[in-house]
């Protein structure tokens, strides 16, 4: 058995040249290893801290509810930014942080919400200066 894996290992690598030598590719013995821990943006960054606050101070129990609830979008939305590694748009963002403003109001341990209220400010700031 390990002679016919071999002798595979052998044809496949032979092929492999062949490949590379025909198409005038160059071989690359250090490619870089597959990962799932691709750098998130800032701003998604920022989604994942709200909707974890907003969770655990009991406003929302799905992602579904904070799409529709406090990004004012489709209840896919924040699944879909998370999953393709996509930049929030600004007018979610802005409706994020005016639902955290109306929250920071009624709740009596506000502090957490103001700074989030803060940091969207600042990211739709930056969003803004950066397209200007």
């Amino acid at each position: 058995m390990n002679t016919t894996i071999q002798k595979l290992d052998e044809l496949l690598a032979k092929v492999r040249a062949q490949l590379i030598e025909k198409k005038g590719l160059k071989e690359d013995p250090k490619q870089p290893e597959p990962t799932d821990e691709l750098p998130q943006h800032p701003d998604t960054d920022y989604l994942i801290k709200v909707f974890n606050h907003l969770k655990d101070l009991g406003y929302i129990n799905t992602q579904y509810e904070f799409s529709e609830q406090f990004l004012n979008k489709n209840k896919y939305y924040y699944g879909m930014i998370l999953s393709e590694r996509r930049h929030p748009s600004i007018d979610a963002l802005h409706f994020l942080i005016k639902s955290i403003s109306e929250l920071s109001e009624a709740e009596t341990n506000h502090q957490r919400l103001d700074a989030l209220y803060e940091e969207g400010h600042s990211l739709i700031t930056k969003r803004l200066l950066k397209n200007y």
